[in-house]
């Protein structure tokens, strides 16, 4: 029967490991992070300080502004299969076209042109 792994003073605060990792400045090497976490009684590996690091890097880099609202499914996405656009971005033209091309396929061809006919009738006057 294997034994049962008894806790360790390292079992405190969930995350005071990486929230520990974080606080040491980004000069500090791997090595000498794992040295600093030992005298204050932290156990840790070089690969976890990577792994911590590069995580927080990816969170920086990636992660939107709370400001900003996350996009919405109903614009274009870029595709990753096919041609990219001249531009390298959809023109607004384009973008309002791709849009109403997604509702005409919505609402269906037929009821599109009765859409049409009454919006044309609005714009001529009868």
């Amino acid at each position: 029967m294997a034994a049962k792994k008894s806790s360790s003073k390292n079992s405190g605060k969930f995350g005071a490991k990486a929230e520990y990792i974080r606080s040491q400045p980004a000069s500090m090497s791997a090595k000498d992070v794992v040295e600093a976490a030992r005298k204050v009684g932290l156990k840790v590996t070089v690969n976890h300080v990577y792994n911590i690091r590069a995580a927080s890097k990816k969170e920086g880099a990636f992660a939107p502004p709370r400001s900003v609202p996350a996009p919405s499914t109903s614009q274009p996405s870029a595709s990753r299969r096919g041609r990219k656009p001249a531009s390298g971005a959809l023109t607004a033209n384009a973008a309002l076209e791709a849009q109403l091309r997604r509702a005409i396929a919505e609402v269906g061809l037929q009821r599109a042109r009765e859409i049409f006919d009454s919006v044309e009738s609005v714009f001529v006057g009868g």
